[in-house]
């Protein structure tokens, strides 16, 4: 099931010159890390108006409104969805989106929820009929694709630049330094899943747009139980493999590398602006950007300035959000298919008797 939703007409009475209201759900991690600095951006050039924040721990929900003073603080989800505002962001906890999602939807606001966009495609097409019985957009937080990097990799790699593809290799990950607030994070019930759900969706999503659906799927994880903190995947492409391995506790350098019959794409995680490409065998590092309007390079907050932008249009002009919805749920359903071919990971260092034990456990989850 996928739906798309490309209708919505802009908000009644909202003049051109007069700032999308927004609000927010959630005030953890990626909100104190990006979204609020995002918002104030925006908010700075007059293009939002952020209305309210909620957060079920008030500290966290204070913290952010002293970054964005004019918003005032929901007392509960509900009191949230009670402001008059034209689009919620929901950067909850995973657990959370479906069901914020859903009741922002049915109070009349245009969606931004950050990914994962559910933690199971049942939820995620919950969100899409809601939208869809309500005439809205939904957008899912997948900030990679707004990055010139990624966006000149995929324009590259259509235009046959390198030739052929052999293979492709990424890894993302390291020992976990997320600043998160709750161990809820690591509970399968209420994130979904581990290192496939978390970081993984961002790499799944960037291989499925450059590539398309995979004809076929590998995977193995470390999970004995819980969630898993090391996985590996295998996606054949047509007449290639790209090969995935994420990590909470491995350090090694972040890096995708693209290996073609005329050349190589290397692209390092999280690197807004510089594609390094070989061309029978010459080497260059590319910068694919441009300045702002204000003369500055962009950085990795732009990146969620243009996520909220892309709705901000949607909401104002009608047209579809540069990331909608369907490709939430279409990353959703290839973690899931992940999930349901799971095998364990080699682990060497293991002994017999600890292995007995790692099979009795493995099919379980907390």
């Amino acid at each position: 099931m996928s739906i798309l939703v490309d209708t919505a007409q802009r908000p009644a009475g909202l003049r051109e010159d007069e700032p999308v209201r927004l609000v927010l759900a959630g005030c953890g991690a990626v909100t104190n890390h990006y979204y609020a600095e995002a918002l104030s951006r925006l908010q700075g050039r007059g293009h939002v108006a952020v209305a309210g924040i909620f957060d079920p721990e008030p500290k966290q929900a204070a913290l952010v409104q002293a970054r964005l003073p004019s918003a005032k603080i929901a007392a509960s989800f509900d009191g949230l969805l009670a402001m008059d505002a034209d689009v919620a962001i929901i950067a909850s906890p995973p657990g959370y989106h479906a069901d914020q999602s859903t009741k922002a939807l049915e109070a009349g606001m245009h969606v931004l929820c950050e990914k994962p966009m559910a933690t199971s495609v049942s939820e995620a097409d919950r969100i899409l009929a809601a939208a869809a019985a309500n005439n809205l957009h939904v957008a899912t937080g997948l900030v990679r694709r707004q990055f010139p990097a990624t966006r000149s990799i995929k324009a590259m790699l259509e235009a046959g630049m390198i030739g052929r593809l052999r293979s492709v290799s990424c890894f993302e990950g390291g020992p976990f330094q997320w600043p998160v607030a709750s161990v809820s994070y690591f509970s399968f019930a209420e994130s979904g899943g581990g290192v496939l759900q978390d970081i993984g969706t961002h790499c799944l999503d960037l291989l499925t747009w450059w590539f398309g659906e995979p004809d076929q799927i590998h995977y193995a994880d470390d999970a004995m139980g819980g969630v898993e903190a090391n996985c590996l995947v295998q996606l054949r492409f047509g007449g290639f493999v790209a090969t995935v391995r994420l990590s909470r506790d491995w350090a090694r350098p972040n890096l995708y590398c693209l290996e073609g019959e005329r050349g190589s794409i290397s692209w390092t995680v999280n690197e807004t602006q510089t594609v390094e490409v070989t061309l029978n065998g010459s080497r260059t590092t590319g910068f694919v950007s441009f300045n702002n309007a204000d003369g500055r390079s962009p950085d990795f907050i732009d990146a969620f300035c243009d996520q909220i932008s892309g709705v901000v249009d949607a909401v104002r002009n009608g047209v579809s959000p540069s990331v909608p919805a369907s490709a939430g749920r279409n990353v959703l359903d290839l973690v899931e298919g992940c999930y349901a071919r799971r095998k364990l990971m080699d682990m060497p260092w293991l002994g017999p008797g600890e292995l007995l034990h790692v099979g009795a456990c493995a099919g379980t989850r907390q």
